[in-house]
Parts: C-alpha cells; sequence; structure tokens
C-alpha cells in the first residue's frame, strides 16, 4: 500500500506544479483588422476544415531542426516555408477585401436560412441545466449565446488553462458568462492536458471545426477572437502560429507562462519520474478502475460486471498481474440479475432522479468533474511511457511566437501579484515576429498591447461556481446585510444611503468576496475588444 501512498503524493505534485505553471486565457485572431475581412477569414477557415492539423507538424520541424545545431538546408527550408505562408496571406487579405460585398449580403442572409439543415443540430445539443439553460454542448465544445436576439459582436473561442481546461464550463463559468452577456458568443474548447502540446493543439482545432459550420450557418460571418487562461494562451500562441489556416480576428492572452516540466515540478527527474514509470506501482490502473465505476454511478446506474471486476483487479497486491488475473475472474465477480435489477430500481435510479430533478444537476456536474479527474492517470502514463519534458520544449515554443505568430491585434493581460506569467517575455518575441512581419509587409498594421490590473494568477477562476445566478442569489442577499454595515455597501461617510443601492450593494459583495476582480477583467476585455471595431 506504501506505493500507493507515495503515488497519490506524487501526483498531487504533479497537479499542484502543471496547475500553476499552466493557466490561461486567451483570444486569437488571424486576418484583417476590420469586422468585414476577419469575418470573411473566418468563413475560409470553415470550409478548409483540417488544412493546419496537416501543417502543424511541418512548422514544427522547422523549429526543432532550427533550435539544435543548425545546418543551412533548415535555414533555407525555413526561409521558403515562410515565403510560401506570407503570399498565403496576401492572397487571403486579396480574397478578403474582394468578398466584403458579398460577404455583408450574406451576413444578412444567413441568419433567416438558419432554420435549415443547421438549426436541427444546435437545437438538438445537449444543454447543460446544472446551472444555466443557457449553456449547450454542442460536438464536445461548450457553447453559451448572447442573451439577446441581436447578431454576436464576436464569437469568442476560449480554452481554459491546465487541468481545469477540461471542464471550462464549470472552472470558468463565472467570467464566460459575464462575457456572454455583454453581447458575445462564447464556444469554450474542453482539451485533456498532455506533455504533448501539438497534439492537443490537434484535438482543439478538430473539435472547434466541427462547430464552427452550424454556428456560421445561423449567425452569419462572425470576427473570431481567441481568449485564454495560462495554459490555455499557450495554446492559442501555438495555435496562432503554427496553424496558419486558422484565421483569428484577435487574440486576447491572460496569465502566459511558458516553464519546462522541470521549472513547474520540483524535483521532477529525482522523485516524480521514478515514482511512476513503475507501471505495476504508480496508481494509473487503479485511478482509472475508478473513474470508470464513478462514471457508470453519475449516470444513475449500477457499476457494470465489467468496471467491477476491472476495479478489483487493478487494486494493488503483492501477487503479480498474471495471478490476480487468474483468480479475479469474470464468473467470480458477477452480480446476480435480480439483484442488480433491485439495487437499480430502490437506489441507483431514485438517487440519480432526486438529484437531477434540480437547477443545480448534480449528477452532471459530479460526471463534468470526472474530465478533470481523468487527465492524471493520463499524466502518469505519459511519464511511464517517457515523457520528460513539454513538445515543442519551451524554447522552440519561444522560437514559434518569434517567427510564425501573424496575430494582429494581441492583447497580454497579466496581475500584479502572479509569479507565474510570463507575458513580458513573450511581448518581446511579438514585437519581433511583428519586426519580422513589417520588413516583409512594410503596410501591415500590428496592435500589440500588455496591460497589467490587481490580482493573481488565479483571478480568472474567481466568481460563484454556479455562474451569474449563484452570484446574483449572492448580491440579493448579502447586500441587504452589508447595507447595515458602517462603510460597507451603500452607506455614506456619514452612515446614510448614497441611493445607488442595488448597483453599489452588489459591488460591495462582489469586493467583499472577491470576485469583483473578475467584473474588471470582464471590462478590460470587452473595451479592447471595443477598441478594435470587430
Amino acid at each position: 500500500m506504501y506505493q500507493s501512498i507515495l503515488a497519490s503524493l506524487a501526483v498531487v505534485v504533479v497537479v499542484l506544479g502543471m496547475a500553476n505553471s499552466h493557466q490561461v486565457v486567451s483570444g486569437f485572431g488571424f486576418g484583417g483588422t476590420t469586422r468585414a475581412s476577419s469575418a470573411a477569414a473566418y468563413s475560409v477557415a470553415t470550409d478548409n476544415h483540417h488544412n493546419g492539423l496537416s501543417r502543424i507538424r511541418t512548422n514544427t520541424r522547422l523549429f526543432e531542426s532550427s533550435s539544435s545545431s543548425s545546418s543551412s538546408s533548415a535555414a533555407s527550408e525555413w526561409m521558403e516555408n515562410e515565403r510560401r505562408l506570407e503570399e498565403e496571406m496576401d492572397r487571403e487579405d486579396s480574397a478578403a477585401s474582394s468578398t466584403t460585398a458579398s460577404t455583408t449580403t450574406a451576413t444578412a442572409e444567413k441568419p433567416s436560412s438558419s432554420t435549415g439543415s443547421s438549426s436541427p443540430s444546435i437545437t438538438n445539443a445537449n444543454a447543460d441545466a446544472s446551472a444555466d439553460c443557457r449553456w449547450e454542448e454542442l460536438h464536445g465544445n461548450y457553447i453559451l449565446r448572447p442573451p439577446s436576439d441581436a447578431p454576436p459582436r464576436a464569437l469568442l473561442h476560449f480554452l481554459g488553462g491546465a487541468l481545469l481546461g477540461a471542464a471550462p464550463q464549470l472552472s470558468y463559468r463565472y467570467l464566460l458568462e459575464r462575457l456572454s452577456r455583454r453581447g458575445y458568443l462564447v464556444v469554450a474548447t474542453p482539451y485533456q492536458l498532455s506533455f504533448d502540446h501539438l497534439k492537443t493543439c490537434d484535438e482543439i482545432v478538430g473539435r472547434f471545426e466541427l462547430v464552427a459550420p452550424d454556428l456560421a450557418k445561423q449567425y452569419g460571418a462572425v470576427p473570431v477572437v481567441g481568449v485564454g487562461h495560462s495554459c490555455g494562451s499557450l495554446l492559442h500562441m501555438l495555435i496562432t502560429s503554427l496553424f496558419p489556416d486558422t484565421p483569428r480576428a484577435a487574440n486576447a492572452l491572460l496569465s502566459y507562462n511558458n516553464p519546462s516540466v522541470a521549472d513547474a515540478v520540483p524535483l521532477f527527474e529525482e522523485a516524480v519520474v521514478p515514482l511512476f514509470k513503475d507501471e505495476r506501482r504508480n496508481g494509473s490502473g487503479l485511478m482509472k478502475a475508478m473513474i470508470g465505476v464513478a462514471r457508470e454511478q453519475f449516470n444513475g446506474k449500477v457499476p457494470s460486471d465489467e468496471a467491477l471486476l476491472h476495479l478489483l483487479q487493478s487494486l494493488p497486491t503483492p501477487f503479480p498481474k498474471e495471478v490476480t488475473e487468474s483468480i479475479l475472474t469474470p464468473s467470480l465477480v458477477t452480480l446476480p440479475a435480480p439483484i442488480r435489477e433491485s439495487l437499480t430500481n430502490l437506489l441507483a435510479e431514485p438517487t440519480y432522479n432526486a438529484l437531477s430533478n434540480n437547477k443545480l444537476n448534480i449528477p452532471s456536474l459530479l460526471l463534468q468533474s470526472l474530465d478533470v479527474t481523468q487527465q492524471i492517470p493520463k499524466l502518469i502514463d505519459e511519464v511511464q511511457e517517457g515523457a520528460r519534458d513539454f513538445v515543442p520544449t519551451p524554447d522552440a515554443m519561444s522560437a514559434a511566437a518569434r517567427r510564425a505568430y501573424r496575430c494582429r491585434r494581441t492583447l497580454l493581460l497579466q496581475f500584479e501579484n502572479d509569479s507565474l506569467d510570463d507575458s513580458e517575455s513573450l511581448e518581446g518575441y511579438l514585437k519581433e515576429a511583428e519586426s519580422v512581419m513589417k520588413m516583409k509587409r512594410p503596410m501591415i498594421t500590428i496592435d500589440l498591447q500588455r496591460k497589467v490590473l490587481a490580482g493573481n494568477h488565479l483571478t480568472p477562476l474567481l466568481g460563484p461556481s454556479g455562474g451569474e445566478s449563484w452570484g446574483e442569489v449572492l448580491e440579493e442577499s448579502l447586500g441587504g446585510v452589508l447595507d447595515l454595515v458602517p462603510n460597507v455597501g451603500n452607506n455614506d461617510d456619514d452612515g446614510e444611503m448614497d441611493g445607488s443601492e442595488g448597483r453599489d450593494s452588489a459591488k460591495a459583495v462582489r469586493e467583499t468576496l472577491g470576485y469583483e476582480q473578475v467584473e474588471r477583467v470582464v471590462d478590460e476585455l470587452v473595451a479592447w475588444l471595443d477598441e478594435g471595431s470587430l
């Protein structure tokens, strides 16, 4: 059992290290800064479904070659690749300009035709009723539409931080709902954390491009802005740099950081690797079996015989795996049908229905939380299989930012008390990228801003876990209490009410509970987006 205890401790080390080193909010853009040109580029992206996926590996090989002992052939290949990409950008710009009129017409016509084939796939998406029926799940993305019938001001493609990015609809619920309330269409794409960032980017782009055509048919041409936090910012930077066929109008990168595994996880080589390299003792199989049983329970079912057998076979024993499997056979672990039916009718289903038939929908929350938990055994498996650093390495990712980042509007948002933030370093790399682009295309306009707000690395995660609806309840119930406290709420210096009761008391509640900083983040993002006239 001591191996299991040590494995659990090491999991905590990995989780804390990687979570602290990778949490991001990003927004990504490519193409023109006007609404028409970026919208046209977005339409092109939805038609060229997976072109970026095949190109990312080529670009990465160039970065890896140049970061090692550089050869003239690698340099020539990179220069040729740069020239080809610039020609493609020029063609896209020309296409965007020439189709501005037709795009505007299509934008006006498409919403009325959205009742056709695309609407059913969106309407029939699974609604997440755990806290707000506005949330929908579509093709593995979580969609949050603006509250009014007006066209969305932009589509915000959101990527959360490490581990918590697997369930952004839970971890970042309040932030995303506040952005949606300002008139934006939010698409939050969950992802499973991996040492291989390129594979993660492949999966993110593929999943987003499954939902993009349906949204384009319903809303017409809408500019796409990447928004990410911590690791999400890093991934948006890579997507913008290595996926030239995935255009974005802008990128908003919150708490960007880019550490190596050794910097993220203390004693990684000395303690974590030796602990996890033994498949029999690293606890990965047991965690996966437990998650499988829990997933069936949270779906209102009695765990299947297969899930129970897998769990028992995964328990640590002093015997070899072959001996354990020969003793614990399927015939030994079988729940008789009458007992299974009784447990289902008397316990599993009534409990599931009771917990589901309310505003919280607790089973849904628990199921989504498993998406976060299941990343831990996955990371352990990667260490056991030989992973020792991120792919690309931090140096290669910095090279990608300097050489291939082409977003014309970028906001780097950092917080005062964030020791993990690498936004200043990224700003320098992006200025190098801007210089390279202007040498080749002198008339191009680049807007790069870095702003600092009060808060820390976890500020974007603050806010009621139930989102706006919970926030409204808190502000209403606690606002009256704070009004009675001197120097808090709406009282002026003489203890009299100042007249702006509702607004000031709600703000006082947010400041007291610590999530008023999220409101400032939303205000800063919206003000920056408005500056660009998306």
